[in-house]
């Protein structure tokens, strides 16, 4: 507060009724806990020295088994022959006087490396050493590592890599009906190929070819456990490739020259066959044997029929639109072609005239009159004649309409016969022109083989050698296993996997072992931190060790054996959590305090009893009641009877003084057990009586620690946290699950329970974030000569307890 208002009153939204902690933290909102420490080396150191026995295991393992298997491995030699490869030059005409050579083939250095990984040639090899009967090649061929062992696990292999596995195993068995000659491996039966594949596969997984950069040069390398072996192979390999290049070339040469003299005698037979058939052709089709003029006839024939075709269909729809227009129309003398008929329009110019007549002769007479009766009868037999005239125009346009139908369909057949032997003449002229291509490309290629025979007598078929091996197997050469290399990268994979399986099981572990843990997923403050046991420490393990089995049922575990260790660690932790404990609460101290945990066997009822004890020893009245009426162990700790305790008094027994029972080493802590076990626990605790007994228990003692079964398991807790002043939640460091610790409080809160805060018991002070912690109290007191029970906080609290 500022000097100004810190004597007004405080303001509607202002509380001080808050926890410690929240008066040293800012606050975040919704009473959420956050760490803004960031995370620091020695936090990943922890996680490493935390499970530094899981990775030291897995090292060791993994390095000895792959050290054995290294040096049970044979040793490899190597044995390296060069080989200097020339490309020839081809003459493509030569004569006395000048030589026209070919070009470069940019292929011929692929090629011959390629050949010199040839299967053919490697069984040439074999056959030459009789590598397939020989028990050193067999047998000496050198294991297979670790790790392609483990790669071949998990690598499908072809269906023919089997045998050429067992070759590398040493397991290849003798083949004794596999020819012994080189030149005889060409004539191999399919059976005997399928058991030369074994040895074939051993010998190119040991070849090598190393080509020289910016030379002729090959190195020829092969590696075995026999160093002669090795040698021989290289020697042999260099010796039969070259054997196999000579016969290549003057094999090749020979088969050229009876191959080509083959070509031309059958392209000479196959140019008779052509020009005989191109005349049968002719012949058969009606075609002239030689092309002259007007070969085109019938395409014109075909051009007239389809241009008179046109014309007539054009003539034919527009017939047919005038007499479906006459059809039509409402009136005979509204079609035009009947207007225009002279016989129409002289009738109608007599109709015209008689009808002028009857007008002037109406002028004088009546309609009776005989010469106006006469003109009307002339009248009507022009009409007739006009009607009759006009019927035979439309007559004459459907009679027109026909004719012109006809003809059109008359030129559609006739041009379907011109289109149809148009046709079979274009047909015939395709296949003729096929003939004679046919007779052309033959020709040609007759002229080409030529060509080439005459090509081929002047450059002549004798080639030198053009490969040499420029320098044999010497020595065979130690280069292998690389047993250090190996050794060495098993263990920095095997270290990298322990650190590695470290950091995901720590990722994985979802328990609360630290208070960072606690104020990050639960969000409740931290009371207090109860160390686990030290083996060291053989003296306090009686004391420590009622955390880990008095609430599983041991009853030699006695929680009550720390007070007669005042300086341990643990009677430290509860002196801090009694602390806490006691400012916990603004204005006063809590009185009634509920101990429960979120599932068994996490302490709660030693940390009931001990806090009741630490907070007895400052002096004040302190009774632990245990309301754990389905597993009561209160009475186990202090040795004392549970035969009459809280049931009795909720089953009707109202003498208080007759459950309250006395501890002799401390005479201000006073015990109420839980008495016989009910089969009703949850009814009794809810009653009215239960809620009675605490009120009544409170006007006789400052504070009153009651003990009950797990928040999760049982409704108990819940129900007895709404007569309480607030909880206390104790967490088993390292065991609990996260989740239902969340679960455990949620469900206190929401039946409006207060919780106090977390204790978090059973915690390894040997791990990183407590090691200061864990190594102030043995160096503290080691030095401190005095005699001093290290607990003056308790004084001064007894000071205050007893003003109050």
């Amino acid at each position: 507060m500022s000097q100004d208002n810190r004597l007004l009153p405080l303001t509607p939204g202002q509380n001080l009724d808050r926890p410690l902690r929240d008066l040293i933290q800012p606050e975040k909102g919704n009473n959420t806990y956050s760490l803004s420490e960031p995370t620091h080396l020695r936090e990943y150191l922890s996680v490493v020295l935390k499970r530094k026995w899981l990775i030291l295991s897995l090292l060791v393992v993994v390095t000895s088994l792959v050290a054995i298997q290294m040096y049970r491995l044979p040793t490899i030699y190597r044995a390296e022959s060069t080989i200097q490869i020339e490309q020839k030059t081809k003459n493509l005409l030569k004569t006395k006087e000048f030589v026209i050579n070919a070009q470069n083939d940019p292929a011929y250095w692929g090629t011959q490396l390629a050949l010199l990984e040839n299967p053919r040639l490697h069984r040439k090899v074999i056959l030459e050493l009789n590598l397939q009967n020989n028990p050193t090649f067999i047998g000496g061929q050198a294991r297979p590592s670790l790790f392609t062992a483990v790669r071949r696990m998990f690598s499908r292999q072809k269906p023919g890599a089997t045998p050429a596995a067992a070759g590398q195993e040493g397991g290849l068995e003798v083949v004794d009906d596999a020819p012994t000659s080189v030149t005889e491996a060409d004539k191999l039966t399919p059976e005997q190929t399928a058991k030369m594949l074994a040895y074939e596969d051993a010998l190119r997984i040991n070849l090598t070819i190393d080509p020289v950069e910016r030379t002729n040069l090959v190195k020829i390398v092969y590696q075995h456990t026999n160093p002669e072996l090795a040698m021989k192979i290289a020697d042999t390999l260099a010796a039969v490739f070259i054997q196999d290049n000579i016969e290549r070339e003057t094999s090749g040469s020979t088969k050229s020259a009876e191959q080509l003299a083959r070509n031309i005698t059958d392209l000479q037979a196959s140019i008779r066959q052509k020009q005989q058939e191109v005349i049968n052709f002719r012949t058969s089709r009606g075609l002239p044997l030689g092309k002259i003029q007007g070969e085109n006839l019938t395409a014109s024939i075909l051009t007239t029929s389809t241009t008179q075709m046109m014309e007539a269909e054009a003539e034919r729809k527009r017939l047919q639109a005038a007499y479906e227009a006459a059809q039509k129309a409402p009136d005979l003398f509204s079609i035009p072609e009947v207007l225009e008929n002279k016989s129409v329009q002289e009738l109608r110019d007599k109709l015209s005239s008689v009808e002028e007549q009857r007008q002037a002769l109406l002028v004088k007479y009546e309609p009776e009159w005989p010469a106006v009766k006469q003109l009307d009868r002339q009248k009507d037999q022009i009409q007739v004649s006009l009607n009759k005239q006009a019927r035979d125009v439309v007559s004459a346009m459907r009679s027109r309409y026909d004719a012109a139908v006809n003809r059109e369909n008359g030129l559609r057949q006739s041009n379907a016969q011109a289109r149809s032997q148009a046709k079979g003449q274009s047909r015939s002229e395709m296949e003729l022109g096929i003939i004679q291509q046919e007779l052309e490309t033959t020709q040609q290629l007759y002229n080409t083989a030529i060509q080439g025979k005459k090509e081929f007598d002047v450059t002549g078929a004798e080639v030198p050698n053009n490969i040499t091996i420029s320098t044999p197997a010497r020595r065979a050469e130690i280069v292998g296993p690389p047993r250090v290399r190996n050794i060495l990268i098993a263990l920095l994979l095997s270290l990298a996997a322990g650190i590695g399986l470290a950091f995901l099981l720590d990722y994985l572990d979802d328990t609360l072992k630290s208070i960072e843990d606690v104020d990050r997923h639960i969000h409740l403050p931290t009371l207090g931190l109860i160390p686990a046991p030290r083996v060291e420490r053989r003296f306090a393990l009686p004391a420590r060790g009622a955390l880990a089995t008095a609430d599983a049922g041991d009853p030699s575990a006695n929680a009550l054996a720390l007070i007669e260790e005042q300086r341990s660690p643990v009677a430290e932790a509860y002196r801090h959590l009694r602390t806490a404990l006691l400012l916990s609460s603004a204005g006063q101290p809590p009185k009634t305090i509920l101990v429960t945990s979120s599932q068994p066997s996490e302490g709660k009822t030693t940390t009931a009893v001990n806090t009741a004890v630490m907070l007895a020893q400052t002096g004040a009245e302190v009774l632990i009641l245990d309301c754990d009426l389905r597993r009561p162990r209160i009475h186990a700790h202090f040795g004392l009877t549970n035969t009459r305790g809280v049931t009795n008094y909720l089953s009707g027994d109202t003498n208080i003084a007759g459950i309250v029972q006395e501890y002799d080493k401390l005479p201000n802590l006073k015990i109420i057990t839980s008495g016989p076990v009910p089969p009703n626990s949850a009814e009794l605790l809810g009653s009215e009586e239960m809620r009675r007994l605490i009120t009544l228990l409170s006007d006789n003692f400052t504070h009153i620690i009651i003990d009950s079964p797990p928040a999760i398991s049982f409704t108990d807790a819940s129900i007895l946290s709404t007569m309480v002043d607030g909880v206390m939640l104790v967490v088993h460091g390292g065991r609990s699950s996260r989740a239902v610790v969340r679960r455990a409080k949620q469900q206190l809160l929401d039946v409006g329970a207060h919780i106090y805060g977390i204790v978090l018991n059973n915690v390894k002070l040997e791990s990183s974030n407590y090691y200061y912690y864990s190594g102030y109290y043995s160096s503290y007191y080691a030095n401190d000569d005095d005699d001093q029970t290290g607990a003056p906080e308790a004084d001064e609290y007894a000071e205050t307890a007893k003003s109050k």
